[in-house]
């Protein structure tokens, strides 16, 4: 037998991707599912979260750290495009959490947004089904900031009366995408919004009221006197 003069090719490890993890998988992994389940529990509410997760750029920690908690070889993951396209983060999911990556929303039992400012309509995205309501996608959304400010009122199950809530930045068109996700019920997505230091939950029960469209945006100048 003639042997082959060609040496086989193995890509280098990338040791980026293998750092960051949970500091302590366990006990992290406790807590943040509490805080999670508790938000979920007392939807808008805004609840601190500390981790020493350090995912690639793209993916803040308080993110990263979620879906190590959250998701495993058998919650299929999507990705927005700038996720994507993080050859790194993809690595890094890869080494850490073990998810497999769907190439479809709908495949998803979680997908994980960039920024809340590029959503895409929640209706592509898995609802579940009447007898299987929980075979939906959560989705896990970054912002900026949350804080009470009165850009919605929120009210349903787990709220006294109501609750504001803001989310900077997010998409004009969530909320009446979210109302036709209420309508759906016991079928529908939830959400997980989250801030660098602190996460809200708005699972599929939770009704929006916009008070204000733009509370958070700058007021216009005066045109200067010439």
């Amino acid at each position: 037998m003639q042997s082959s003069s060609k040496t086989p090719m193995f890509s280098e490890p990338n040791f980026e991707a293998m750092q960051g993890g949970l500091g302590n998988p366990v006990m992290q992994s406790q807590a943040i599912f509490r805080a999670i389940m508790d938000a979920m529990a007392r939807p808008g509410t805004i609840i601190p979260v500390q981790t020493d997760a350090r995912p690639p750029a793209s993916l803040i920690p308080l993110s990263g750290a979620i879906i190590a908690t959250l998701a495993d070889a058998d919650t299929p993951l999507w990705l927005d495009r700038k996720l994507a396209d993080d050859k790194t983060l993809i690595e890094w999911l890869t080494f850490h959490v073990g998810a497999p990556l769907a190439v479809e929303p709908s495949q998803a039992t979680f997908s994980v947004f960039s920024s809340g400012a590029d959503l895409l309509p929640l209706e592509v995205f898995a609802k579940g089904s009447q007898d299987y309501p929980d075979r939906s996608t959560t989705l896990i959304i970054q912002v900026e900031k949350l804080s009470n400010q009165r850009l919605w009122s929120l009210s349903g199950p787990g709220i006294k009366d109501s609750n504001d809530f803001a989310v900077e930045p997010i998409s004009p068109l969530f909320a009446s995408q979210w109302a036709d996700n209420n309508d759906l019920y016991p079928r529908g997505v939830d959400v997980i919004v989250v801030a660098p230091d602190a996460i809200a939950c708005l699972p599929r029960t939770t009704k929006i009221t916009v008070l204000d469209p733009k509370p958070l945006s700058k007021p216009a100048s005066k045109p200067e006197e010439r």
